[in-house]
């Protein structure tokens, strides 16, 4: 899986609390029974102190069939977020795959907000589900095989830990106008992806590039542009156009092979 999945990750999660009413998505718990009408509650004979209630044993994921775990990129970290990401397949066929995990996120309690406001970032189904307890986000996304089996991207965002994005980074510079700055991290790597201001051109974003990176020490491979080295450090500049906007993808590594003096 692609590292720029984690930045829609991170946002899939943020949104999972609830922000309609409560009759919108899952249901909420019911009020404690006041009893009869006119009587006072009356507590049990011999009654002492309540006895703590016991601990809810965390959830594991519940992936039904046959199952395959796949080599998954593991912990990492965007914007403060601790996530761990998983992969796994089973030979069960699509729709019963995701009503299965939409009846264990139900079983487990967690909130889960009306499916028409589940936003996915691919074409693919997607459920997120928040236990509002311990502030943990779960995130799966459904990819249907060729051979009709589907391979699950599992997420789990600690969302205590969110740390609102800053507006700079400490190893690269942005595009005067940047906008929606995400970061990750991962096994040493760095990756931050952000919107330019309307009409900025591939070409214009490279310029930036090439005039900010050379003061402080980068040089530019000759045979692929976007691709700058200092020293072992290499940083990796990349654009895509969304939703008709440019948006620029940076991808810093150390400890790579040093270019030649």
């Amino acid at each position: 899986m692609s590292l720029m999945m984690i930045p829609f990750l991170l946002s899939l999660a943020l949104s999972a609390g609830p922000t309609t009413p409560a009759d919108a998505g899952s249901p909420q718990p019911r009020p404690p029974s006041r009893g009869k009408a006119g009587g006072k509650a009356q507590p049990p004979p011999d009654a002492g102190v309540p006895e703590a209630e016991a601990p809810k044993a965390p959830f594991r994921w519940d992936i039904p069939g046959k199952v395959i775990w796949v080599q998954s990129p593991g912990p990492q970290v965007s914007d403060g977020v601790p996530m761990n990401l998983e992969l796994a397949r089973t030979d069960w066929p699509l729709n019963a795959v995701v009503q299965h995990i939409m009846e264990s996120f139900r079983k487990a309690g967690f909130y889960m907000a009306p499916m028409k406001e589940q936003r996915s970032p691919t074409t693919e189904p997607m459920l997120t589900a928040l236990d509002v307890e311990k502030l943990l986000a779960y995130t799966v996304i459904f990819q249907e095989n060729a051979d009709k089996s589907v391979t699950l991207i599992l997420g789990v965002s600690n969302m205590s830990n969110y740390k609102p994005p800053g507006t700079t980074l400490s190893w690269a510079p942005l595009m005067p106008g940047a906008e929606g700055l995400t970061r990750s991290e991962l096994e040493g790597a760095h990756l931050a992806v952000y919107a330019t201001p309307p009409g900025t051109t591939e070409a214009q974003v490279l310029d930036y590039y090439r005039t900010a990176l050379k003061p402080v020490g980068y040089e530019e491979d000759p045979d692929e542009k976007g691709r700058f080295r200092r020293g072992t450090e290499l940083l990796i500049i990349g654009t895509r156009t969304e939703e008709n906007r440019l948006m620029v993808s940076l991808r810093h590594r150390q400890g790579g092979a040093a270019s030649a003096p």
